[in-house]
């Protein structure tokens, strides 16, 4: 049986996501629209998906607090040697 308490929790986080959803990043947006299709009808909810949503709406709090703009600014790249490069 489906706990309708958890899943209208989790449908209270997709519309507080959808509410952001031009500030997401592509990796955001393409797991927001994997989870709203998931539960588009009642079932049990994952937990992981609840974490899921709720990291979203923290990382664009978070970004919006350094300025950061997930769809222009490019993805942090970090470049360390390979270990045959190393002496």
């Amino acid at each position: 049986m489906v706990n309708l308490v958890e899943y209208n929790e989790l449908k209270n986080l997709l519309t507080e996501v959808a509410e952001l959803e031009e500030k997401l990043s592509p990796n955001e947006l393409e797991m927001y629209h994997s989870l709203k299709n998931k539960y588009f009808e009642a079932q049990a909810v994952d937990p992981f998906d609840m974490t899921a949503l709720d990291v979203m709406t923290r990382n664009v709090k978070i970004r919006e607090g350094y300025g950061i703009d997930a769809r222009k600014d490019t993805g942090r790249v970090i470049t360390l040697p390979r270990s045959d490069e190393v002496e």
